[in-house]
């Protein structure tokens, strides 16, 4: 997952569904920004309240996706590594006996 995206919840716009327009809207606003600067904006009392609920969604979704990245980095790496590893080659049968 790029750190630019995150991925919007229906639970989100359900809690959301009393506040007034403005503050929804200085919410949804906030979401974007943080989610592109990564610097939590200043907002009124109670977009800041739904706010720090909608962000705690996003901080775990990135998270994921990091561990996520992580991981698939680490299984490339082990495969290149195992890749350039040489393969030993087999003894022949004939050479087994001889060196019994």
């Amino acid at each position: 997952m790029n750190p630019k995206k995150f991925t919007a919840t229906t639970s989100w716009a359900k809690a959301m569904s009393s506040l007034p327009d403005k503050v929804r809207l200085e919410v949804y606003d906030a979401l974007f920004e943080y989610v592109e600067t990564g610097v939590e904006p200043q907002l009124s009392d109670t977009a800041h309240a739904a706010f720090v609920f909608v962000r705690a969604d996003i901080d775990e979704e990135v998270t994921k996706a990091i561990a996520r990245c992580d991981k698939m980095r680490e299984n490339v790496i082990k495969r290149w590594r195992k890749q350039e590893t040489p393969k030993q080659p087999a003894i022949a049968f004939d050479e087994q006996d001889k060196q019994q």
